[in-house]
């Protein structure tokens, strides 16, 4: 329809421009899936932008990228080898794709509640265990900041012929500022993901998958991308993904270093207010300096309550927050003006009475048993149980504090009773969990014991 039937509080919050632009793929309008005309003009422009031998445009986010990436690269008992902290995304190819994983270790920093980017160090050992493992998967940067050594972890899996695949839905800035962590594309990894309306203009669900090199067959990761985007893409999307491109490609640089500039002056200013604490850049060695990690838990705030008393008191909308921090992501879109109002906001804030006591990580939620595949568990016969008896049984949910994304439970590892009380902890504190069919936790769905 173009817009022309739609109700007038649509028309007032989207333009008549922009429902008229909501159009499928008709005659000579190109298509995502076969791109001939503007849109492969488009996406050859972002591949050329980013430095890439081909770009892909996405509609379904970077989760439909983590998906593609691993179904183009593994199959049904393959191994791959995989941070376990990973967004949930990862974990559901990892169903899809029968894939088995084979998990790295990620340095938990439990000061900020938080894993790190896998070192080079795990990813050796892995390989060295491993020798069957069919590809590399890793995240860089982490929501929070993090980045990975990627020049050495893309150098160990190429020294091996492995095919390197990369979460980097958080850094599709890196490539357009020398001041920013390495890029993984820059580093040469086989395929990347880029998130382009996190950190870049593009409307929300807009991504793109870049690929260098020949090491994975572009075929399988068109047929994979196949099934898995949409065959209605809206246009809104895939015309936000290249104007994005436009902005970033003429004037990145620029923008980027006034962004980085108000990132950096902030971060002073709050270093100077009593009981605020900004890790990050002391606590990583490589670290995407446009972020801001804010802790008030000396002055008796969760990082959920602080992002709740900034929305509610002070109309300040923050990325994220978790049971420490509050994650405030800095861009070229940012005035001074808006980062001093949010200095002002966190100087002013009322002190609570005592600290806010959180959990630690790695004293209440010791790493899960791996009893099954997450395939395995998500196609086993499964039973529902009330929580109080889940240790020791095998969960068949994804159980994943939103944002940011990464499982602390995933079908196929075992509960223990640590977990159950870290998730009651995390519930009552306000964290959303998504994933469970029974939201209030009151009870999971576990793999049913065999007959």
């Amino acid at each position: 329809m173009q817009g022309r039937g739609a109700p007038e509080d649509l028309r007032a919050l989207m333009g008549t421009l922009a429902l008229a632009a909501d159009t499928t793929q008709v005659l000579d309008l190109d298509d995502i899936h076969r791109p001939r005309t503007a849109l492969k003009a488009s996406m050859e422009l972002a591949a050329r932008a980013w430095g890439a031998d081909r770009t892909w445009f996405l509609v379904n986010g970077s989760s439909c990228g983590n998906l593609a990436m691993i179904l183009a690269t593994v199959g049904p008992g393959q191994e791959i080898l995989v941070p376990r902290a990973a967004h949930r995304s990862v974990h559901g190819a990892l169903v899809l794709s029968g894939a088995r994983p084979v998990y790295l270790e990620s340095p938990l920093d439990d000061e900020m509640g938080v894993h790190h980017p896998v070192e080079p160090e795990a990813l050796a050992r892995a390989l060295e265990a491993h020798p069957q493992a069919r590809a590399v998967f890793f995240t860089s940067v982490t929501p929070y900041g993090a980045a990975a050594a990627v020049e050495d972890l893309v150098a160990l899996g190429r020294q091996r012929g492995l095919p390197v695949l990369v979460d980097e839905a958080w850094g599709p800035h890196l490539v357009f500022h020398p001041d920013l962590p390495t890029s993984a594309l820059t580093a040469g990894a086989d395929l990347v993901v880029h998130s382009a309306h996190k950190l870049l203009s593009a409307l929300s669900q807009a991504s793109m998958m870049h690929q260098s090199g020949h090491r994975v067959d572009p075929a399988r990761v068109e047929l994979a991308l196949r099934m898995l985007q949409s065959t209605s893409p809206n246009c809104l999307l895939v015309a936000s993904l290249d104007s994005a491109r436009r902005q970033v490609a003429l004037q990145g640089t620029r923008d980027w270093q006034r962004a980085l500039d108000l990132a950096g002056a902030t971060r002073e200013a709050l270093a100077r207010v009593p009981g605020l604490r900004c890790p990050g850049p002391d606590r990583c060695a490589r670290y995407d300096r446009s972020r801001l990690v804010v802790s008030a838990l000396a002055l008796g705030y969760t990082g959920v309550d602080l992002e709740r008393h900034l929305r509610d008191h002070e109309a300040i909308q923050v990325e994220m927050s978790d049971l420490r921090n509050i994650v405030v992501l800095v861009t070229p879109a940012h005035q001074s003006r808006d980062l001093e109002r949010l200095v002002g906001a966190l100087a002013r804030l009322p002190r609570r009475q005592g600290p806010a006591r959180v959990p630690s990580l790695a004293a209440t939620f010791p790493p899960p048993e791996q009893a099954m595949t997450p395939r395995e568990a998500f196609y086993a016969s499964t039973c529902v149980i009330p929580i109080s008896q889940a240790p020791g049984r095998i969960c068949a949910e994804f159980l994943t504090p939103y944002p940011p994304g990464i499982p602390l439970l995933c079908p196929g590892e075992v509960f223990c009773a640590g977990h159950v009380d870290h998730l009651a902890w995390a519930l009552a504190a306000g964290i959303p969990l998504e994933g469970p069919a029974d939201p209030t936790l009151q009870t999971v769905r576990v793999v049913a014991d065999p007959p």
